[in-house]
């Protein structure tokens, strides 16, 4: 139930919205009087409907929800400013949206009102230490008396907040240990789940939530985090303790999240309905009270339910279990049970989140039955081995992400029939099996942004596929020969993965992702996989369409979109053709991460120079810059640039390492490469 202070955070933001159409329309003109009375009708229709706000208890996803259409529709009008007649159109529509909402709210308290009201529990005052530097005022109640103060209310009102949206996702940090490192990609994901960003006319979801990430690092709310001090890559952030302090203050207040008053998760969550998983907040004795919007775990490490738990409430949207943190010292361990399987009657679920538990080794089919999940988690669950044959029935997903599942082989048919899919993060080319996609299947994904790929251990499968061939020609027993096709199958499935896996690192040939703006790619084989898996392709049709392929390998532009290309292990000595500015045009960050690629040469006049911006070169024990190479020249555009563990000289001595910035100076950069300076 919403606090009595949001409905004010709310009139404010959409009362700025109004007020700024009026200025842009000169609305005290005799022209505009019409626009002036459909402005005043929307403010009045809207204050009424915030006054009803409090006294409702299990309704506040409605009135999100026209909050947010509403102040969407008026941002609209805003900045397309058209003729007064078609504003007017447009301003009587929402006055129609506003009228019908209060419809539905008057119905709403009609029947809350006649069921019991549930008594709130009381709090439980927690002995739980603060931070040291502020013990001492714990203790004499003086950081107590300020928060709750309203020279504290009135500064939370001054905030510069300008949308909903924003103060919604501001609101999550609260839930977080002071300080704590908060990974960015999860914390975008929960803010969609929950309905707090929704995609624009131009942007995805994800592209919104990157930019409110973003705004509220540059209104200060949040202190970006980043690997080093120069990369200019934000992968996470902290809050400010007083930031922190002001956001337990307003989540509390607003009822956003069951907090004591020193910010500390209760365990109660009848009043926010976000049921918040912190050290040793097992749920195995404990039943839901009333529908749970979402689950959060922020710090407990053997998250527990009983069987019954899930279907005693039905409306989760957010079922956020796995870690937050990238590190695998941050252990999570689960009893899967019988708990995976009673999702089936999760309808509502949105965002499932098991990053990096442990324990789980296949999900069950039964996981379908989420029909409206559009974000899927399971990146690092190490012991998982398998995936429902029919992982591709979740007809609204967007996110499917089984990166470091280093078990699974392969991924079921069916994905590539998601049109919705924008983001697949663990795409396996490995052992073949029947019902398995191939890369060619992801040139369906007509939306696909991301995408990350793991070729496997293709060493391993040309030796398995040599020695079958080799056995075939040396017997010719009966059994072998009523074996002979069945083998004759495996050798050609086998043949049609490596294959695939070869040109694509070779020429890019099976994959056409227009759209793609994100690609990882990370080989596992061997230095002499080459000359093996040239012994395999040995026909002479094979021969001639790779000569084909290589003769002209600018003749198609695969990835004319792509603006991140990470290649980690690439086996071979020379990156492949394809990989040129020609081909990546808009291409603004190169990383080029282990593998035995020994050198880069300068491309040709005709070319124009690489639009890079961020370029990374990691872990290369072979490589070194070609002597005609001229990093300027080559990469003009270049912010930032690094270069770690390089042209291994001996044992253990390697390159100087180079973290480089524009704004050092390309003068360093050079002495730098040249050695003429220890490096930063």
């Amino acid at each position: 139930m919403m606090n009595r202070k949001m409905p004010f955070y709310i009139l404010k933001i959409l009362s700025d919205r109004i007020e700024n159409i009026s200025r842009s329309y000169n609305i005290n003109a005799d022209t505009n009087n019409e626009l002036e009375y459909s402005l005043g009708e929307i403010k009045k229709d809207l204050e009424k409907m915030i006054n009803l706000i409090p006294r409702l208890k299990d309704s506040e996803d409605l009135l999100m929800q026209t909050f947010q259409s509403l102040e969407r529709e008026l941002d609209v009008i805003y900045d397309d400013h058209g003729q007064p007649n078609e504003t007017s159109r447009k301003l009587n529509t929402i006055r129609q949206i506003l009228q019908e909402t209060n419809i539905k709210i008057s119905d709403c308290l009609s029947k809350e009102e006649k069921a019991p009201i549930l008594p709130r529990q009381q709090q439980t005052h927690l002995d739980i230490q603060m931070p040291k530097m502020s013990n001492n005022w714990l203790n004499l109640h003086i950081e107590e008396s300020i928060l709750d103060s309203p020279m504290m209310s009135n500064l939370q009102l001054s905030c510069d907040i300008p949308s909903i949206n924003l103060m919604l996702c501001l609101l999550t940090f609260a839930v977080f240990p002071e300080k704590q490192l908060i990974k960015k990609k999860p914390l975008i994901y929960w803010w969609i789940g929950e309905g707090f960003i929704t995609k624009s006319i131009n942007k995805v979801a994800e592209e919104v939530g990157e930019e409110i990430f973003m705004e509220l690092i540059n209104k200060g709310f949040i202190q970006p985090s980043r690997k080093t001090p120069k990369n200019p890559i934000i992968h996470g952030c902290t809050v400010h303790p007083w930031i922190h302090r002001m956001l337990v203050s307003m989540a509390r207040e607003a009822n956003f999240f069951d907090l004591d008053t020193t910010g500390k998760v209760t365990n109660s969550y009848h009043n926010s309905r976000r049921f918040i998983l912190d050290e040793m907040s097992s749920t195995s004795d404990d039943r839901p009270k009333g529908e749970l919007l979402a689950i959060i775990n922020v710090r407990e490490k053997y998250p527990s339910f009983r069987e019954d738990f899930f279907s005693k409430t039905e409306k989760i949207k957010v079922l956020q279990l796995g870690r937050w943190q990238s590190s695998p010292r941050h252990h999570i361990e689960i009893e899967v049970g019988k708990f995976l399987d009673k999702l089936k009657k999760q309808k509502q679920l949105k965002y499932l989140s098991l990053r990096g538990i442990s324990r789980i080794t296949t999900l069950p089919s039964s996981i379908v039955g989420c029909q409206n999940l559009e974000i899927l988690d399971l990146r690092a669950c190490h012991n998982l081995e398998t995936l429902p044959f029919d992982i591709g029935s979740f007809k609204k997903l967007t996110h499917f992400d089984v990166s470091e599942c280093y078990l699974l082989e392969n991924l079921p048919k069916g994905l590539e029939k998601r049109s919705s899919l924008e983001v697949l993060k663990g795409f396996v080319v490995d052992h073949w099996r029947k019902n398995s996609c191939i890369v060619s299947d992801l040139s369906q994904l007509e939306k696909l942004r991301k995408l990350s790929i793991n070729v496997g251990m293709v060493s391993k499968v040309l030796e398995e596929t040599t020695f079958d061939i080799k056995k075939k020609k040396k017997k010719r027993s009966p059994k072998d020969n009523n074996d002979k096709e069945a083998t004759l199958r495996k050798i050609r499935a086998h043949a049609q993965v490596i294959r695939a896996a070869y040109l694509f690192a070779a020429a890019g040939k099976d994959l056409r992702i227009k759209n793609l703006r994100i690609l990882t790619i990370t080989w596992q084989m061997s230095s002499k996989s080459g000359d093996q898996r040239r012994k395999i392709f040995s026909s002479s049709a094979n021969k001639e369409e790779e000569k084909d392929e290589r003769s002209d390998p600018f003749a198609q532009i695969l990835l004319p979109n792509l603006e991140k290309l990470d290649l980690r292990c690439f086996p071979d000595k020379n990156l492949p053709l394809w990989i040129s500015p020609v081909n990546l045009g808009n291409l603004k960050r190169l990383y080029i991460r282990g593998g035995n690629v020994k050198i880069l040469v300068p491309m040709s006049d005709k070319f124009k120079p690489w639009k890079v911006e961020i370029l990374r070169l990691n872990y290369l024990k072979n490589f070194r810059f070609h002597d005609s190479f001229v990093l300027e020249k080559e990469f003009p555009h270049l912010l930032y640039f690094e270069r770690i563990n390089c042209n291994c000289i001996a044992d253990g001595l390697y390159d100087k390492n180079i973290k480089w910035r524009l704004d050092d100076g390309w003068q360093t950069l050079k002495s730098t490469l040249r050695g003429n300076q220890p490096p930063s």
